[in-house]
């Protein structure tokens, strides 16, 4: 049964490696025509272009994964059905459950790299290939953060405008207030270095209030108890789910510490940590298929087939976590619904079959 579970595995896998290189050529070839318009910008010459394109891939990719993978599956078991080797084996006396177990093998290989994908692979891509593009449009170590990030912390609001390196912050904009709700002190600088003692501020304007009055200092430094790091405001700018699942776990953890509401970063952590599943059940979902549906269509249907099949499924997972939020599911439920009815009804429909 061990060459069994190798064919059977290998087939899947060779199938998924060719639906992955077309795809990523189409992935590319999108992102290109995105970013040509850029080339020519400052420092952003043709080589910087591709390696950002080739560092943002990896991320591009895991949007398309369940389409790729469904793909991979139906293509390979749809072509041993045509060819008569499944059927061989069923009627050999291999049970459903003894072929659910040799194609999980290939679905559980694929989960794993879709997990370093996932963990490793894509957030640090996005990282570099973000900062790569940004410092060759703009000509500077400067890393701009849109309008600002705004960060809450104890007493204190908090909004950071830019990078400078992993300690110094520029365009910086705190507000204190009192436990009431109310605004003690504005503060306001051009740069700032974060500190293990917190956030100081470098010849800051600060603005005290009270009820006497205001009264404005200028002083050339003042440190403000802020614990804030490099990791804090790269998450803070970064899609949560770009993000792998140790930074959204701190990130998190963070958020409740600061009585902040951090539903969307629970519910990316709980998508990464489903991700791996649903692989595997994707790979599972085409087992009954090469039985029926594809046992005699072709290379053409089994492709349109699929397809369609991992795009639905794709569509319905994006609106169960977007409407899940919204209705009040918890984030653990909307992020995995719609991969436990996969799963569920894939290991229903098998032991049907067996």
């Amino acid at each position: 049964m061990k060459i069994i579970d190798v064919y059977i595995g290998r087939s899947i896998l060779a199938a998924t490696g060719v639906v992955t290189l077309v795809l990523t050529v189409l992935v590319v070839l999108a992102r290109l025509i995105r970013e040509v318009d850029d080339v020519g910008q400052a420092d952003y010459g043709w080589l910087a272009m591709l390696a950002h394109i080739a560092l943002k891939t990896p991320t591009d990719l895991l949007y398309v994964m369940p389409v790729i993978v469904l793909l991979g599956a139906l293509m390979a078991l749809g072509a041993l059905a045509g060819g008569r080797e499944l059927i061989v084996l069923r009627s050999a006396g291999v049970s459903m459950a003894r072929l659910a177990a040799a194609v999980s093998i290939a679905g559980i290989a694929l989960a794993i790299l879709v997990s370093g994908v996932v963990e490793f692979a894509g957030p640090a891509g996005t990282r570099i290939g973000d900062q790569l593009r940004h410092n060759a449009l703009h000509d500077a170590r400067a890393q701009t953060l849109g309008e600002g990030v705004w960060l809450r912390q104890n007493a204190f609001i908090v909004r950071i405008g830019g990078l400078l390196d992993d300690e110094l912050v520029q365009d910086i904009d705190i507000y204190k207030l009192d436990d009431s709700g109310q605004l003690l002190a504005a503060m306001r600088a051009a740069r700032g270095r974060m500190r293990e003692q917190g956030l100081e501020l470098i010849e800051p304007e600060i603005t005290r209030i009270s009820i006497e009055g205001t009264e404005t200092l200028a002083p050339e430094s003042k440190l403000v108890d802020i614990e804030l790091g490099p990791d804090v405001l790269a998450l803070a700018t970064v899609k949560p789910a770009r993000q792998s699942s140790i930074k959204l776990w701190h990130y998190i953890r963070y958020m409740q510490a600061n009585n902040i509401n951090a539903d969307d970063y629970r519910l990316a952590l709980w998508r990464n940590l489903v991700t791996p599943f649903t692989i595997w059940f994707l790979v599972l979902f085409a087992l009954p298929f090469a039985f029926g549906a594809l046992r005699g269509s072709g290379a053409g249907q089994r492709l349109f087939f699929g397809g369609l099949l991992g795009l639905l499924f794709y569509l319905v997972n994006e609106i169960v976590a977007a409407s899940g939020m919204v209705y009040g599911l918890p984030p653990w439920l909307a992020a995995s619904l719609p991969t436990l009815v996969l799963g569920a009804g894939t290991l229903y429909w098998i032991h049907r079959l067996d």
